[in-house]
This record gives structure tokens, C-alpha cells and sequence, in this order.
């Protein structure tokens, strides 16, 4: 409203110019004769400025202003010319002569228009050589970003930054001009013929992310951004940390902070092992922990190639820490112990499972023999060679479990909370939703259905699910294992549920397409097992604070004798063997049983 106002003032102000050059014209230095005329130029502005408004000549970007776009501008100022023409002709009140009129039609239209061609020029950047990059955050992050893109020319030129701060915006920063609001990234973005956007802001939101994201568009420029301040451990913007824009930032991005020093006060030193450190939550702990300087990082799963990937990776990122390499099955009681028994870890993180519910209702031995059989071995050997903690990985969907998988990971909750008094090791359990683009999760479908064209398939519209990110996720794990002492279980906050539907779509645009144009959203029904909501705490679960916020210590009164689980555990296996179809009835009904205080 501003722009557009100082805009018109502008326009008034030039046409009074052309009208006062007109009187000078016609009648030169003649002082008395230009009194007697003079009060017919602000008549001429006043009508002219209520047509300029009426034209819509102030709802034209005129940065991009076309050749049409200058006929509306000079269709304003005929109007406003043929109005004034109307107007002394049928008063008395004052004289216009009619060269005049015409003089000021004539200057007005030629000075505005020249004022539109004149503030391309201003704006207009003189091509360079390389990439041209704009920085959305003119803050310190983006400071940085820009001194080390100085240092580095060969990655591209920095042009400009947009920043919303009213105090920053015509400001520059090292010679480099601050734009602004956001609302005009695209105009930017045009103007200064960028080819690259990189989101500087390490603090943002999902919310705040989104917004930025709604103002660009994909098709027409390159998007990059800062990993999120939980991300960056060293606090330092640099060119070597961008990275594409992932879902994470739309949809769980955070600024989570840690007290990494209590973290730090149980791994530095210690002997870790990781059980499912190929996976998508056990590879993010361990790149967590390297930096976290344990003296040793067991990396301990069952396929050869994703334990080959992690330890390429930290053996890059991290050489200074020691690293064992183990493929083994958790559900090998054999095994594991020869693996407990040479390595001998101190605190153990145990993310190995199966999760994925439809696979799992069709393979309910596998579920029933990882995800709790694989459990109990892991559990009672941190007791036997008396590991001072083991943290589990647990899921909202043990939570009044409807698939097997959900129910398998309630069954290694209670084997954790019963175990015997005996044992040294103290139990920390941390429950949580969905990791955003996890292995086997909704993100790498869609996105694998994006990328050959859809359709997108969404089971149901009404479906919500509690998502966070990866980082998010393993640094509130790492906290809550600092929190623990015996037998606690914990709860991480996940914020609002998240539309299955609408991550579908925000997906689609994330990849520069329009939902059900581009990409057709196919609805197929929910699949056996799934909720159409999950939950974090059973009815009688009491929920207390911690010194984190997002990571909440939950407290139950139910009891049962670890004996008896085992013993139903191997009915359990032995059903799975000789009647798999049964199986899944039957611990649902054995804890619903526990529920219900029959056990």
C-alpha cells in the first residue's frame, strides 16, 4: 500500500510538473498573466488523479510493465485530458487555455511513461558470469552463507537477499542490497534474473517454511536451503551445508535444543552399540553419537549393505571415532551373545524392528520373533554382561495396538517394564510417531509416485498421523536417555497430527507440480492394521513433565511378573509356527487381557 501510494504521489507531482512547464510555455515570464491561469493546473491534477485511480494504473507490477501495460497508462492519462477538456468547457470558474491542455496531456503522458522505463533501468543488474543466488534471511546465518560464497566464487555470485525486517529492507550487507517484503520473491527473483534461491534461516519453522515456499515457485528457479539449527552442531553457515529442500522442512521442522553436555555426560567415553544402525533412525543415531566422542560405536544389523553405508559415512565425517562393524540377527540368541561377549557395550540403543503394518499383519512370526523375541535377547544380555542402559525404540502405534506390529512393540514395552529386579541395567523406553521419509514410510511412496507422474495413492482423506523429523527425533531420544534411570518410559511431543492428504499434496508442490492437475490423488481404502489416528498414552497413563519440553515421562501402575510374559511369549511363537492365522487374535486378546488387569 506504501509502494502504491508513493507511487500515485509521484504521478500527480510529475503531471503538476507538465502542467506548470505547459503555462511557461504559452505564456513565459508573464507574472500576471500566469496568476490568472494558474489554479486551472491543480484542477487538471485532481481530475486526472481520481481517473489514474479508476484506471488501475496502480494494480500493475510496473517493474515487469509490458508494452500493453504502457497503452493503460497512456489510456489514463487521455481520459483524464478529455474529462478536463469536459470540465472548463461547461464552468466559468477558471480558463485552461487549450494549447495548455494539450501541452500537459502531451508532457504528463510522455514523463510518466519515461518514469516507468526509468525504474526498470534503476533496477535492472547487468548480467554476470556464474550462478546468480538470492539469500531469503538477511540474519547472521545469511551473513555467513554470503562471506563464504565471497571466498568461493566458483559456487555463484550472491546478487541479493530478501528479508521481511522493515529496518534491513534497502539496507546493504557487504555491498549487497537487502529486498524486501517476501510477498515479492517472485518479483525479485525476476528482476534481479536469478537462478538460484537458498533459504538462510536455520531457525524456521515448518510454518514459517511453507509460507516462504508458497512464495516461489519451483518451476521457475532452483530452491536450496540451511539444514535446520538442530542440524548445524557447530553453529557455522557454509555453502557446504546446503542442501536440497526435503518434506522435512515443510512438515517437521524444529529448532530443538538439547543439552548436549548432559548427553555428552553418558557416551563420551562409553562403548555404544547401535542395533539397527543401517536403518533410517539407527544410522541418524549414530551420526549423532560420533560426535557426541564415545570410545567405541558398535554398528550392529542384519543387512550387510546398509551397515557398509553408515560406517563409509562416519568413517568420513568422524575418522578419530572406533568402529565395529557386526551383521547379525537380534532374534539369534547365539549370535548376539558372541556379540555381547567380544564388544561388551556400555549403553545400547536398540532401534532394530520391523515396522511396516501391512507386511507385518501378512508376516506375523517375523513381527512377533524381531520386534519382541529380538527385544528380550538384546534386554537380557545388557543384563547378563551388565550394560549400564539400553534405550528403546518404541511407536505410537503400541499404543491400543489394532496390526501386529504395533502390538509386537507394546509386548517388548512390558518385557522392558517387568524385567527382574536383578538386573543391573537400567530400562529407558522412548515412544514415538512417524519419522518423516524413514525407509518403508508414506514420503518415499509418494515421492516415487510424484517422480513417474502419480497418481498419488492416499488411503483415506480423513487418515492423521503424528510426524517428526529425523534430527528431531534421535536428538529427543539422546536426551530422554539422559533423563532415564530405571525402567522409565518416555514420550516425545509431536506436535499437531498430520493429514495424510495434505502431505500428499504439500509433497507435489514441494516438486513444482499442482495437486489433481499434474498430479491426479487417488483415495484406495484403509489397509488391514491401520488407524485412521494413532495415539501416544493408554487411559491410565499419567503424564509428567521433564526438563525438556517436547519429551515427557509417562507412569503406569500396571504391573506384570516378567515369568509369566516369557511363558506366553513362547506360547506365542509356537502358535506363530503351527497356526500363524491365529496368532495375531491371540496377543491382541493377551493384551487386552493386560488391560484390562486380568494378568
Amino acid at each position: 500500500m506504501k509502494r502504491k501510494m508513493a507511487l500515485f504521489l509521484i504521478d500527480i507531482s510529475l503531471t503538476f510538473f507538465a502542467g506548470v512547464v505547459a503555462l511557461f510555455v504559452r505564456l513565459g515570464f508573464d507574472w500576471p498573466e500566469l496568476a490568472k491561469y494558474f489554479l486551472s493546473i491543480p484542477i487538471y491534477c485532481t481530475i486526472a488523479a481520481i481517473v489514474y485511480i479508476a484506471n488501475g494504473t496502480y494494480k500493475i507490477v510496473w517493474l515487469y510493465a509490458s508494452f500493453k501495460d504502457m497503452v493503460l497508462l497512456m489510456r489514463g492519462t487521455i481520459i483524464a485530458y478529455l474529462l478536463n477538456v469536459v470540465f472548463f468547457h461547461l464552468t466559468n470558474f477558471v480558463v485552461l487555455p487549450r494549447s495548455v491542455g494539450m501541452m500537459t496531456f502531451l508532457g504528463s503522458t510522455m514523463i510518466l511513461i519515461a518514469s516507468r522505463f526509468f525504474w526498470q533501468w534503476l533496477n535492472t543488474v547487468p548480467p554476470s558470469a556464474g550462478k546468480r543466488v538470492l539469500i531469503v534471511g538477511a540474519g547472521s546465518a545469511g551473513t555467513m552463507l554470503l562471506e563464504d560464497f565471497e571466498h568461493r566464487p566458483q559456487l555463484g555470485k550472491v546478487v541479493g537477499f530478501i528479508d521481511d525486517s522493515p529496518r534491513k529492507i534497502g539496507r546493504k550487507i557487504h555491498g549487497v542490497p537487502v529486498y524486501g517484503p517476501a510477498d515479492r520473491a517472485m518479483e525479485i527473483v525476476e528482476m534481479l534474473k536469478i537462478d538460484e534461491v537458498i533459504i538462510a534461516i536455520p531457525s524456521a519453522t515448518a510454518e514459517q517454511m511453507r509460507r516462504i515456499i508458497s512464495l516461489i515457485n519451483p518451476r521457475r528457479v532452483k530452491i536450496r536451503t540451511l539444514p535446520g539449527i538442530y542440524e548445524l552442531t557447530d553453529g557455522q553457515a557454509r555453502a557446504g551445508s546446503l542442501r536440497e529442500l526435503k518434506i522435512e522442512d515443510l512438515l517437521g521442522r524444529e529448532e530443538v535444543k538439547v543439552d548436549l553436555q548432559q548427553i555428552k555426560s553418558y557416551i563420551n567415553g562409553k562403548r555404544i552399540m547401535v542395533t539397527g544402525a543401517g536403518g533410517s533412525i539407527g544410522s541418524e543415531l549414530c551420526r549423532q553419537l560420533s560426535k557426541l566422542e564415545p570410545s567405541t560405536l558398535i554398528l550392529l544389523g542384519k543387512g550387510e549393505n546398509s551397515i557398509y553405508k553408515i560406517d563409509e559415512e562416519l568413517r568420513v565425517e568422524n575418522p578419530s571415532v572406533e568402529r565395529i562393524r557386526v551383521i547379525a540377527d537380534i532374534s539369534d540368541p547365539t549370535r548376539m551373545e558372541q556379540v555381547f561377549r567380544l564388544t561388551r557395550p556400555q549403553i545400547v540403543f536398540h532401534a532394530a524392528a520391523h515396522k511396516h503394518v501391512p507386511l507385518m499383519e501378512e508376516n506375523p512370526y517375523e513381527a512377533l520373533k524381531v520386534n519382541t523375541l529380538g527385544t528380550k535377547i538384546v534386554a537380557e544380555l545388557c543384563c547378563k554382561f551388565e550394560a549400564e542402559k539400553m534405550i528403546f525404540i518404541s511407536t505410537d502405534k503400541a499404543v491400543n495396538p489394532s496390526s501386529i506390529m504395533g502390538a509386537t512393540k507394546r509386548l517388548a514395552e512390558l518385557l522392558l517394564l517387568s524385567m527382574n529386579q536383578g538386573c543391573k541395567t537400567n530400562f529407558v523406553i522412548v515412544r514415538f510417531g512417524n519419522v518423516i521419509g524413514s525407509r518403508g514410510s508414506v514420503v518415499p511412496k509418494f515421492m516415487d509416485q510424484i517422480s513417474k507422474g502419480g497418481p498419488v495413492t492416499v488411503t483415506d482423506q480423513r487418515m492423521v498421523r503424528y510426524f517428526m523429523s529425523l534430527s528431531e527425533a534421535v536428538s529427543l531420544v539422546l536426551q530422554a536417555g539422559s533423563f532415564g534411570t530405571n525402567k522409565d518410559l518416555f514420550v516425545l511431543d509431536m506436535g499437531k497430527p498430520i493429514s495424510i492428504d495434505e502431505l500428499a499434496r504439500t509433497m507435489i508442490l514441494l516438486n513444482g507440480l499442482i495437486p489433481e492437475q499434474d498430479i491426479k490423488i487417488v483415495y484406495t481404502g484403509s489397509r488391514s492394521g491401520e488407524k485412521m489416528s494413532e495415539e501416544l498414552f493408554y487411559e491410565d497413563e499419567f503424564v509428567e513433565s521433564t526438563k525438556h519440553p517436547k519429551v515427557k515421562m509417562v507412569k503406569t501402575k500396571r504391573k506384570i511378573a516378567y515369568e509369566e510374559l516369557c511363558k506366553s511369549l513362547e506360547e506365542m511363537i509356537k502358535l506363530s509356527i503351527e497356526k500363524p492365522g491365529e496368532l495375531i487374535e491371540y496377543v491382541k486378546r493377551f493384551l487386552r487381557s493386560i488391560e484390562e488387569g486380568k494378568k
